[in-house]
């Protein structure tokens, strides 16, 4: 019975050996490459997160285990390049497996860091859409073939938002007498990015010297196209008996100081943005 195991282990071992052969090798790497692999391809790419900082590009592939267990997976990593320049890359571990024969999407996130994108690209500044090239492998623990790499490529833009550029053009005021006066500012506000913004909310708080003139909100204020701009007006109402006599010595002026504070509401194609106001300057007077 010994006998009959040890000739078993010897035809085995011969067996091995006329595998790791030079023929032997051809007929593995022929066994191997016939067996079948996982796939996976990108189902969708969206962005998500934007901020006057940051954004996150969140890349959706879905992968088939053609296998009759559950496929591990491993890890993930990406690079994303512009004009051949790289600005984004990393490694992730990853958690969890593809069921037995079946699929699975899984959500691959990759933060873009603004300050870093326009470190690494030069040319590139706040306000532009820059094409990029995403180059990701996703690493999966297959049977008999161990670690395996499923790459995937993919082309796409993405914003690095500017803030809109607010500003008190003029104060046109009317009815000026000893009770005060009555009166309209002017806001302007400018998109300087190179795609289209909603000016969904405005909370203003202005000041002319330090004297407080207007505060209040506008909603669903204004739209602009790229690098368009569009002046919204705001009415307001003085009154000497609640800022006493000498806000009339200002009006009667050609000019006066400001404060602009309080916050914008925007909409973008990529998502919604609210950014603090805090501007000052010099406001002319008309009649």
């Amino acid at each position: 019975m010994t006998m009959k195991r040890n000739r078993a282990r010897v035809a085995m071992g011969l067996g091995l050996v006329g595998l790791l052969a030079p023929p032997g090798c051809a007929l593995l790497a022929s066994l191997l490459g016939s067996m079948p692999k996982p796939t996976a391809r990108l189902a969708a790419v969206r962005l998500t997160d934007l901020s006057i900082s940051d954004l996150t590009l969140v890349f959706d592939v879905t992968i088939v285990n053609p296998y009759e267990v559950p496929l591990p997976l491993v890890n993930v990593d990406y690079a994303l390049a512009s004009q051949s320049q790289p600005f984004v890359q990393g490694q992730a571990p990853l958690q969890g497996s593809i069921p037995a024969r079946g699929s699975q999407t899984v959500s691959l996130p990759a933060k873009v860091v603004f300050v870093e994108l326009l470190k690494a690209l030069q040319g590139i500044r706040p306000g532009a859409m820059v094409p990029y090239h995403t180059t990701l492998g996703l690493s999966v623990n297959a049977p008999v073939l161990g670690t395996l790499r499923l790459p995937l490529e993919n082309d796409g833009q993405l914003p690095v938002p500017a803030p809109p550029e607010v500003s008190v053009p003029s104060v046109t005021w009317q009815n000026l007498s000893l009770a005060g006066a009555t009166g309209l500012v002017k806001l302007r506000v400018r998109n300087p990015n190179a795609f289209a913004l909603d000016v969904t909310g405005l909370d203003y708080d202005i000041k002319l010297g330090n004297f407080d003139l207007a505060k209040g909100g506008l909603t669903n204020a204004a739209s602009l196209a790229a690098g368009a701009a569009q002046e919204l007006g705001i009415k307001v109402q003085v009154s000497t008996e609640r800022a006493g006599m000498a806000i009339l010595q200002m009006l009667e002026g050609k000019a006066s100081a400001y404060s602009l504070a309080g916050a914008i509401a925007l909409g973008t194609p990529f998502g919604p943005l609210r950014l603090p106001l805090a501007v000052t300057g010099q406001v002319p007077f008309l009649r």
